[in-house]
């Protein structure tokens, strides 16, 4: 099941405030094809929830993704 919500943003290409979709998509793994990929991911995201805190860390993963309902320009944030 897929879930996303709505929320209102500008949009710079229909030039009024319009409902945008936001979708979280997860980052591509940065160790991709390396050895131990699986080993690298774990120390990176431990060493960066020890810094940052858990849900920051997380949340560091996903980029947003902003959808205009309207004319569907979509605008991604990371």
């Amino acid at each position: 099941m897929t879930q996303h919500t709505s929320e209102i943003h500008h949009c710079s290409i229909c030039g009024v405030d319009t409902n945008h979709i936001v979708v979280l998509v997860r980052k591509t793994n940065p160790f991709k094809g390396e050895q131990n990929s699986k080993f690298k991911e774990f120390l990176h995201g431990a060493i960066k929830s020890w810094f940052l805190g858990a849900f920051i860390a997380s949340m560091d993963e996903f980029s947003r993704h902003r959808i205009c309902e309207k004319c569907g320009n979509k605008v991604i944030e990371d």
